[in-house]
């Protein structure tokens, strides 16, 4: 019996995530964003920086070859930074940003998305960052609430031609109730 595998992202492999990433976008967001927003976002900003693989920051997740989701995290300021409206984003080598989770339609609900972030999170406490923050679309801001985030504040994302994209900054302490320190576990190879 196959397994589902997380792993780290390979260059070769930007162009599949991108695809996976855009098609996750499409269908999962459809209900919290127009075709316009969706379309903009994607063809303006993109779902991914590229040095996230780069990095060695990015995550997959994987059976029997194909993608089923996609995540990573970083200290670097996102790529749609500079337009975000009403929120300050400043480079903290101390803060871990969470960025680009992305799951394929097809295993949405799953768990796909908690197994990568449990991956991402994991990684994190092993490196000794204390707190985790991201930026959740509307589809997203529930589950990342089961997983423990909580919302700082509301802002919009300026893609061009006057649309937007509404996000939510979200932040959860990565460490564990009655510890004074980071979890010394690691992600798997």
């Amino acid at each position: 019996m196959s397994q589902i595998q997380i792993r780290q992202a390979m260059s070769v492999e930007i162009a599949a995530l991108r695809a996976l990433q855009e098609r996750s976008m499409r269908v999962l967001s459809r209900h919290s964003y127009t075709a316009t927003q969706i379309d903009t976002f994607i063809a303006r900003i993109g779902t991914m920086d590229d040095y996230l693989v780069a990095d060695r920051t990015y995550l997959v997740a994987e059976l029997d070859a194909e993608l089923l989701g996609c995540g990573g995290w970083t200290t670097r300021l996102p790529g749609y930074a500079r337009r975000a409206v009403g929120e300050a984003h400043t480079p903290d080598p101390n803060r871990a940003t969470i960025r680009s989770v992305f799951v394929n339609p097809i295993a949405a609900r799953q768990g796909i998305g908690r197994r990568i972030m449990g991956a991402i999170e994991t990684f994190l406490r092993s490196n000794s960052f204390r707190d985790a923050e991201l930026s959740a679309t509307d589809n997203s801001r529930a589950f990342y609430r089961s997983l423990g985030y909580r919302p700082l504040g509301v802002f919009q994302v300026d893609v061009g031609d006057g649309v937007s994209l509404r996000l939510t900054r979200m932040r959860k302490s990565l460490l564990q109730a009655g510890s004074d320190g980071p979890n010394p576990s690691s992600i798997p190879a």
